[in-house]
């Protein structure tokens, strides 16, 4: 009952979408040949021999037995026979598999496929009908159903093993181009629409960004319509509700360019939100994945950037664990060559003595170590002639310290380049 519901709402359901109206589904227009009969087409362009009497009837023909060459017959897409359709590999971000088998751009995999990214990995799909479907890491994904019909109708399924997926779903009409993904305990049903389905703890997380789907729950009567701004959790045991999202975070004043590899800021409140997820990447389109961005709260910690410019998108995730609508900022990093560089970190008896190595023209240094990358309270702040100092030993956790030099008469120079430590136990 519950799968007949599903394809009643994907095909029939009268939804209104965010995305402007389309025309209804174009037939196939076919001219006839010498030799044609309706019985032969059928056979040879539809998906069951036995639908020649529907053509016979759409086109009203007095006779079905009399075609003529040159005659225009149309026949509507969703009768046209399918065959196998392909994906396309468009981006890999590190270690992705099919079969056990690495994935390289430029790749096409098949019905059947089972595909998997590994920790800090990303691949971007492109499906038959031009529709963007995201992998993020840590995901598990398998594709039962990839058909292509005569002319331009797709019918696409994905069994969502774990992990997180994105889709970019080209809006089509009905009938034209249906996409379905399954986790364990509910399926989501797609035409035109942005969202994002999570399979984590026996749980199926749905997120629209855009658009509206149907999300049929285990547990749950009746079949959810959720539109842009909705959500869902699906647990197998308890019914499913519509939940509305928390909205897009604002990011506070950044600048444009940092001139550090590490970069820190605390995002501003957003009531609901226990943290925030998200991704970095090179391009705006977001093919060229980084790493995914994760905070327990608001404090967001990005590292190890070389030069050059970034996007991140971050969404606030509520208490049930949905994440919310996302919000996008963009940045550059331009670090200047480093003069200094530390060298080891030595737990002392009473604390821990920081080492560095870089040039020294006569005179000393002047130390900083804090917690944060503005040094507004620093927990040392000293002058050495050494390359070491010592400082009492700190929670456990990530620090900062940064070294200049300080000439003869007391003339310094600018600050170098903040030096990552994690403080242990």
């Amino acid at each position: 009952m519950k799968v007949a519901a599903l394809l009643f709402c994907l095909l029939f359901s009268p939804f209104v979408y965010a995305e402007e109206p389309v025309k209804p589904a174009s037939d196939l227009v076919y001219q006839v040949k010498s030799g044609d009969t309706l019985g032969k087409l059928a056979n040879e362009l539809l998906d069951n021999a036995k639908r020649w009497r529907d053509v016979a009837r759409y086109n009203q023909l007095p006779d079905a037995n009399r075609i003529e060459p040159g005659q225009m017959l149309r026949i509507q897409q969703p009768w046209l026979r399918s065959k196998a359709g392909m994906l396309k590999v468009e981006a890999v971000t590190g270690l992705a598999k099919a079969g056990g088998k690495e994935i390289k751009v430029g790749d096409e995999l098949s019905q059947g496929a089972q595909i998997e990214t590994t920790a800090s990995s990303a691949l971007r799909l492109r499906l038959p009908d031009g529709s963007l479907l995201n992998m993020m890491e840590s995901s598990q994904l398998q594709v039962e159903k990839l058909e292509q019909r005569q002319g331009d109708a797709f019918f696409s399924l994905f069994r969502l093993l774990t992990g997180q997926v994105e889709t970019f779903k080209k809006k089509y009409p009905e009938g034209m181009s249906d996409l379905a993904i399954r986790a364990k305990t509910a399926t989501l049903g797609v035409r035109g629409t942005h969202f994002r389905m999570r399979e984590e703890g026996g749980r199926a997380y749905a997120e629209i960004e855009q658009g509206l789907v149907s999300y049929d729950a285990q547990k749950t009567p009746m079949v959810l319509a959720l539109a842009g701004g909705q959500g869902s959790v699906a647990d197998g045991e308890y019914a499913a509700e519509v939940v509305n999202l928390l909205p897009p975070p604002t990011f506070p004043s950044l600048p444009n360019e940092f001139d550090t590899p590490y970069i820190q800021w605390t995002m501003p409140e957003l009531e609901g939100a226990t943290g925030f997820f998200g991704e970095l990447a090179r391009d705006e389109e977001f093919s060229d994945h980084l790493v995914s961005v994760r905070a327990s709260k608001r404090k967001i910690f990005l590292r190890d950037l070389p030069n050059g410019r970034y996007w991140l998108r971050l969404r606030a995730v509520d208490g049930r664990g949905l994440q919310g609508m996302e919000g996008k900022v963009s940045f550059a990093v331009n670090v200047p060559p480093r003069k200094f560089a530390m060298t080891k970190v030595y737990v002392t008896g009473t604390g821990v003595q920081l080492r560095w190595v870089g040039r020294k023209e006569g005179g000393g240094y002047q130390v900083q170590v804090a917690d944060n990358l503005q040094f507004n309270k620093p927990m040392l702040d000293t002058r050495t002639s050494d390359n070491l100092v010592e400082i009492a030993r700190p929670k456990q956790g990530q620090y900062f310290m940064r070294v200049r030099q300080v000439f003869s008469g007391g003339v310094t120079d600018s600050w170098d380049v903040p030096m990552l430590f994690e403080a242990p136990r």
